[in-house]
């Protein structure tokens, strides 16, 4: 199952445009099995509660939709929950707190994602390159216990962490959060991916997992190709996804300022997208 963790188009001044978002997820929908909107690479971290409310009000998706919440309190990511269900969200994507991360102790953890759990259905993100926060793994355990705590979405490249999940709470759904280590998350267990460059190429991703789901192994060539674009688009971000895709002729637009609307990876960019169109794995 590949998700895209979706890109928040925006003009250059920095407004959210919904219309464009909606026509890229109508362009990606045939190749993928669902939407993660407003997640780290959709930028949601800049955005004010009412922006994302306008966003969230102009799409709609044919596919499962997974919407990005948190906030640095619980009465705060408790309204951008409120807002996701009311546009729709089927799954809510919490990001723990992270500023005060000493005074993130397990009651801390416990009582966040339980106080979002009265409101939907949540899966825990964990996403230590932006958080800082290593997600402590006997927490996890603890929260899948809660019947509103479904799935989680793991960015940590950590085989071992997706083992432990495996052999501790082995009918709690992971997905893979991090490109670079998908067939081995897939070996281990995970039921899926939710991926920033499933904006750029998702079927080349989804083939990586279900080669490794079906037969046990990716071929040596599919392998190399989706970790080179794993690694490229995970150092150039959301900046090299928006350029990418205006290149591609899709709906992107620009990161919101004060980023910068061009990648200094550009340059090896243009050169991998030559490559995955000409193998077909491009829209």
């Amino acid at each position: 199952m590949l998700v895209p963790a979706l890109i928040t188009p925006m003009d250059r001044s920095g407004k959210p445009d919904a219309a464009a978002l909606q026509e890229l997820m109508d362009r990606l929908e045939p190749s993928v099995d669902g939407f993660l909107v407003l997640g780290s690479t959709g930028e949601a971290v800049t955005l004010a509660p009412d922006e994302r409310e306008r966003l969230l009000a102009g799409i709609k998706s044919k596919k499962p939709l997974w919407v990005g919440v948190g906030d640095e309190s619980l009465p705060l990511a408790r309204r951008h929950a409120e807002a996701a269900l009311a546009a729709g969200a089927d799954y809510l994507l919490t990001m723990s707190p992270r500023f005060y991360d000493r005074a993130m102790t397990p009651a801390a953890f416990r009582d966040y994602y339980h106080g979002l759990a009265e409101l939907g259905e949540v899966w825990i993100y964990h996403v230590p390159v932006f958080t800082k926060i290593e997600f402590p793994v006997e927490i996890v355990k603890t929260l899948a216990e809660h019947p509103n705590i479904t799935g989680m979405k793991d960015s940590s490249g950590d085989v071992n962490r997706l083992m432990y999940y495996r052999a501790h709470v082995p009918d709690f759904t992971i997905f893979s959060g991090n490109g670079l280590n998908l067939a081995a998350a897939a070996a281990s267990g995970a039921k899926g991916a939710i991926l920033a460059v499933g904006n750029v190429a998702p079927r080349l991703f989804a083939a990586v997992f279900k080669q490794q789901v079906g037969e046990g192994r990716v071929d040596d060539n599919l392998a190399a190709l989706a970790y080179d674009t794993a690694a490229l688009y995970g150092k150039g971000g959301a900046t090299l996804i928006k350029q990418s895709l205006r290149h591609l002729g899709l709906p992107a637009g620009y990161p919101r300022p004060p980023y910068q609307p061009e990648s200094p990876y550009w340059p090896d960019a243009v050169k991998l997208l030559e490559k995955l169109q000409e193998e077909g794995w491009l829209l």
